[in-house]
């Protein structure tokens, strides 16, 4: 026990983290915070040698001697503690001068931190997650993660509509300024839910950490040509907390324009040895608009009990226009028929998040009850309208009267979740228990229809290009355990995830229903060995599940491009991935290393596929392939050689070998990336210069190759008035090779796509803070943290 005070007014600290370990081997058993009077107190400890840590922001850490609790001296007192402010800071109100990393690597997660890496600023979520290692995006803007699979994307731990859809992704509707930090956890436990091959990705949202009233406005302004492609995108928050309730708000809002482009090249051969090649050349605009905001408000209760409600909505618009030419040629090139169909495509989106959560910490820091719940709202409205137009083989419209054609499209998505968590702590054996229950219901629907004008009667009539209406429902109900143990350096953990499924796709239209009803259970297993008190080194396994999403599962065809088809399969079946991961981890005075080696086998993978027609069409669509193996290294190094200049370098590489039972679609090869973030401090550490470079090579699919092609970006911020204020610039993609490219080679066919979108701005940022800036975090109580083990 003892009492912790301030050195320059002897004013009791309250918060400060209070940290005790095994003398002989320097394992941590417990922590604690200090009280608001500064007093501590670690009870029922054995007999045994330890000595006390003790750490709070703007302050110089303190440690005690050894102490030594006997049979006959089971209280011992510490007296005073007296905690020095750390000269190196420039103290106003306790204002830390200094910066976290970008990116931080544990030896089972890693964590972003977006508020320091400048290149994001005015860009969306999508814009974030490029730069984390080992994360890619496809053509459609779904996440990848070590080269292949699906990954489950969580908003706050949770799963949100605004994470997307009915197979589609919102998130570059999502402001990377409303985005505090991103969690990628690769192999989880089972407290986590089992979906996706690859792992979890959390985008955590801001919220207020900090003592009294504070807030933050910012501006982020960039152009493409100062012709079009600008950006304008701001926001701001304000918050103020005290020792009863935490009450903070924010706003968002983003504008974008560009363009999108998209050439696609087709080649087939036909039974009878004749050849036809379709031609496409597409140019369009691309307009992006959304506004976020959140508010909530957290209450600390009487013992040990807490209440937080939270609440976020973002409203969205996308609009694209599009001028296609579809020309027919022979195998000589020489062409057959040339049409162009104009596009208009608006979509408007709302999604909305509700959160309650109550907390029971238990006495003596022995563990804690949290009931969670979150309703996710979200609806979307799409419109489509196409007017064809066929021309002679010289380029002048015929006679033939032109297709003129509208779409009507709203989707709903209505996602519930319930969970319950219980953690046990034995600190004076070093054991943890969790327990817990989820259920998550999704329901969703999908009402299309369709209409093509009539030059005749002058009206327009229903037609076949898109009209049904598709519902789907789904229920997750699980429940896990998980235990687990230090013994000195070496720490392990076990546990069991069980779930019942409900998955029904429900074509109304066509008065067809079908219930995928299954049960599975999924185990985990970590093991961590501590080699040196900042190194470690661990084995992990889980075995997880890809449920095909809701538009993966709509077997209705879109239409919107005749030639170029979409339509799921309603008869999809999960597929499950056994996942194992080798990982070490080391943390040093100026390099931190992490390195894996894992290995995933999936059984009944699914499978985007693309099949061609003789009228030289071609459909997107999904299917079971058979099962693939995936093995590779993933390796990031975080290099600070001076006080003035940091680095992160990435790279990841993976073999991926698919066997199904067509033999076009047995493929192997290496997928492999390689990323990097430098920044050099200067002007008396108030400007930063940062560079950022992606590089992402060509990826082996079942058809073909892939490759999202990367960036370079600069960016330079500069800080005044003793960093209330920040102004800054960066240009984005400077050297305008971002963008996609797609090959598929099989019997009889060769397709080249590539799209191109507006990727090179110069921004200018500008923000403002205001405040006490008074650390006030009480958050877990270090050392007890255990999401993972």
């Amino acid at each position: 026990m003892g009492r912790i005070v301030n050195s320059i007014n002897d004013k009791s600290m309250e918060y400060v983290t209070v940290r005790l370990f095994l003398e002989k081997d320097s394992s941590l058993l417990t922590g604690i915070y200090s009280d608001s009077e500064g007093k501590f107190l670690f009870d029922k400890l054995v007999p045994g040698a330890y000595y006390v840590k003790f750490s709070f922001a703007g302050f110089l850490a303190n440690s005690s001697e050894k102490l030594t609790i006997t049979s006959n001296l089971k209280v011992l007192n510490l007296g005073t503690i007296s905690m020095e402010l750390d000269k190196t800071l420039q103290i106003g109100q306790v204002d830390v001068v200094g910066q976290a990393s970008i990116l931080s690597a544990g030896i089972d997660k890693k964590v972003y931190n977006v508020a320091e890496d400048m290149s994001v600023k005015g860009g969306t979520a999508n814009d974030v997650l490029k730069n984390i290692p080992s994360v890619d995006l496809d053509q459609d803007g779904r996440i990848m993660l070590r080269g292949d699979g699906t990954v489950t994307v969580l908003i706050d731990g949770r799963p949100s509509s605004l994470s997307g859809g009915n197979g589609k992704t919102l998130l570059d509707a999502l402001p990377a300024g409303s985005i505090e930090r991103i969690e990628i956890v690769t192999n989880p436990s089972a407290k986590y839910d089992p979906d996706g091959t690859s792992g979890i990705i959390n985008i955590v949202l801001k919220k207020n950490k900090l003592k009294g009233f504070n807030g933050l406005l910012n501006a982020n302004l960039g152009s493409g040509n100062l012709k079009g492609g600008n950006v304008a995108d701001g926001g701001f928050s304000l918050s103020y907390r005290n020792s009863f309730y935490n009450i903070y708000g924010s706003y968002n809002g983003r504008y974008l324009d560009g363009y999108r482009n998209n050439t696609s090249y087709i080649r087939q051969t036909f039974i009878n040895d004749s050849i036809s090649i379709l031609d496409q050349n597409r140019t369009g605009t691309d307009l992006n608009a959304g506004n976020t905001a959140r508010f909530g408000v957290d209450f600390t209760l009487k013992n040990r009990k807490s209440i937080s409600f939270s609440s976020t909505g973002s409203a969205g618009r996308r609009d694209r226009t599009g001028d296609l030419w579809n020309g027919v040629k022979d195998s000589k090139e020489a062409l057959l028929s040339l049409g162009r169909r104009e596009s208009y495509d608006p979509s408007q989106q709302h999604n909305y998040d509700f959160n309650a959560n109550f907390k029971q910490d238990f006495k003596d820091s022995r563990g804690s009850f949290v009931l969670d719940a979150n309703q996710s709202i979200g609806m979307e409205s799409i419109q489509g309208y196409y007017l064809q137009r066929y021309y002679s083989l010289d380029s002048v419209l015929d006679g033939s009267l032109p297709l003129i054609q509208r779409l009507f499209n709203k989707e709903k998505n209505n996602i519930t979740s319930i969970q319950a968590d219980f953690t046990y702590l034995w600190p004076a054996k070093l054991m943890r228990s969790e327990f817990g229950a989820k259920t998550i219901i999704r329901k969703q629907e999908v009402n299309t229809y369709s209409e093509t004008y009539d030059p005749i009667a002058l009206s327009y009539f229903p037609d076949t290009l898109a009209n049904f209406l598709y519902r789907y429902n789904e229920k997750i109900f699980s429940a896990y355990a998980i235990f687990g143990q230090q013994l000195k350096k070496f720490k392990y953990q076990g546990g069991v995830r069980l779930e019942k499924a409900y998955q029904i796709p429900y074509l109304v239209s066509d008065s067809i229903k079908i219930v995928n009803d299954y049960f599975n259970f999924f185990p985990s297993a970590h093991l961590k060995y501590s080699l040196t008190p900042k190194s470690e080194i661990g084995l992990s396994y889980s075995r997880r599940i890809t449920r095909a999403s809701s538009g993966d599962l709509n077997p209705f065809t879109a239409y919107s491009d005749p030639f170029n088809l979409r339509r799921g399969n309603p008869y999809l079946q999960p597929e499950f991935i056994n996942s194992y991961d080798l990982a070490y981890s080391s943390e040093g005075t100026k390099l931190n290393f992490s390195a894996a080696i894992f290995y995933r086998h999936t059984v009944n993978a699914i499978s985007r596929i693309k099949v061609f027609y003789d009228d030289n069409s071609s459909a997107v669509t999904f299917a079971n392939i058979g099962q693939s193996h995936s093995f590779g290294t993933e390796l990031i190094a975080s290099y600070k050689p001076t006080k003035w200049w940091r680095n992160t370098l990435s790279a990841n590489i993976n073999y991926l070998q698919y066997q199904t039972s067509n033999a076009n679609w047995n493929r192997n090869g290496f997928n492999w990336n390689v990323k990097y973030i430098g920044s050099v401090d200067f002007w008396k550490k108030t400007a930063t210069l940062q560079l950022n470079v992606n590089y992402i090579a060509p990826r082996i699919t079942v058809q073909g190759i892939a490759q999202r092609k990367g960036s370079v970006e600069l960016s330079f911020d500069k800080k005044f008035n003793d960093g209330k204020w920040t102004v800054g610039t960066r240009v984005s993609d400077i050297f305008n090779r971002q963008g996609f490219y797609m090959e598929v080679n099989q019997l009889n066919i060769y397709q080249v796509t590539e799209f191109k979108w507006l990727t090179r701005r110069v921004y200018l940022t500008v923000a403002y803070k205001f405040g006490k800036l008074e650390m006030g975090n009480k958050s877990k109580v270090p050392g007890s943290e255990g999401n993972d083990l």
